[in-house]
């Protein structure tokens, strides 16, 4: 009751609806459609949504007929973005994935040719596939690697590994840019990568993409662990993992459903 007393009331109706209008993107709103939702008079909703446009919060479309959400959100949503570190916002989630899977779990950014790990949570597991803060992998032959790669061009693709050939580190391990393209796309299209036996034998890692609100991929999540554990339970663990992704993907503000391969 104390906090319905604090709110002032016209900012809250404001709120709601610019939280209407943005979980709408996919048309503009009359200002008869917007009167119904908020059930209110006409004359009280076109004053707030004039309010909203002073701050480019909402914008009328050419015809004058709709509104659709303002460019001023972005300006905002920019802001908060170079506020926050992913560390920040996925450190917790990090810490569930370990939990659950009981895996050693972390993050990674890329650093030119390589994935560098930037935060981890140590598994209870006993034996576990040990990674550091700091540490660096390849990005072809790992989950995490090719998490960060997924959305390459060829010509990107070719530039990134022009001096920095595909060493084969298993029999498993993709040496050749033609395959290794096509594993990208595989990851792109269902969300997730593994790794089994590509870079360490005995060693298979799942992983995924992490996107900011532009859709660009700024890190990836994985977990890692010995094959016969980690193949065992593969079905609960992609779960868990992409989950987690998903968690982490909206906290980035990416649009819930935008990245690929929500079904397990």
């Amino acid at each position: 009751m104390k906090e319905e007393n604090s709110l002032i009331q016209s900012v809250d109706r404001a709120l709601g609806l610019l939280e209407y209008i943005a979980e709408h993107p996919e048309g503009g709103f009359s200002l008869a459609e917007l009167t119904e939702h908020m059930n209110m008079d006409k004359s009280s909703v076109f004053r707030i949504l004039a309010t909203l446009m002073k701050h480019r919060l909402v914008r009328q479309e050419e015809n004058r007929k709709s509104y659709r959400l303002g460019y001023g959100v972005f300006s905002l949503a920019s802001s908060l973005y170079h506020q926050m570190k992913i560390t920040q916002v996925a450190s917790p989630v990090l810490r569930g994935v370990a939990r659950k899977t009981r895996e050693n779990a972390h993050l990674a950014a890329r650093s030119g040719p390589l994935a560098v790990f930037i935060d981890r949570e140590q598994g209870s597991n006993i034996i576990t596939a040990n990674t550091n803060i700091g540490d660096t992998e390849e990005l072809f032959c790992t989950a995490v690697g090719k998490s960060l790669i997924c959305d390459f061009s060829l010509q990107e693709i070719e530039l990134l590994f022009a001096k920095h050939p595909l060493e084969r580190y298993t029999p498993q391990t993709i040496t050749e840019l033609p395959l290794l393209l096509q594993e990208l796309s595989r990851v792109r299209s269902q969300g997730y990568a593994l790794d089994i036996e590509e870079y360490n034998l005995n060693v298979v890692c799942v992983g995924g993409p992490i996107y900011d609100f532009t859709g660009k991929i700024v890190a990836a999540l994985g977990i890692s662990g010995p094959k016969d554990r980690m193949m065992a339970e593969m079905e609960r663990n992609l779960r868990i993992v992409r989950e987690a992704l998903g968690e982490i993907n909206a906290l980035m503000g990416r649009a819930p459903g935008a990245e690929a391969g929500t079904e397990v």
